[in-house]
């Protein structure tokens, strides 16, 4: 999801709501306030291709998993912005440290 997909997705929400993250896999009685948004400093890589006649698609921080995707087929890399969600304010000191 983009920055500005997920502003259209907000255009009608009540300003005043409080932001809830939904880890993936859990539901939403797990939910926990989003306490910072930070853009990441460095670009991270979105990689798609075709692995064993399945399409796939990641998003990682990093470089290219070039000599992992040997055997896979079409495989592209790009490297993107990102915007994270945090629920801990301890990941905001990490990541803004490096």
């Amino acid at each position: 999801m983009s920055v500005t997909e997920l502003l259209q997705l907000l255009r009608d929400a009540d300003p005043d709501a409080k932001v809830m993250l939904v880890p993936y896999g859990y539901s939403a009685a797990d939910a926990q306030e989003v306490r910072d948004v930070l853009p990441a400093s460095d670009r991270w890589t979105h990689e798609q291709g075709i692995d064993k006649g399945r399409p796939y698609e990641f998003l990682y921080h990093g470089e290219p998993h070039r000599d992992v995707r040997r055997k896979c087929e079409q495989v592209s890399y790009e490297k993107i912005a990102v915007v994270m969600l945090a629920a801990d304010e301890g990941i905001s000191r990490l990541t803004r440290r490096g």
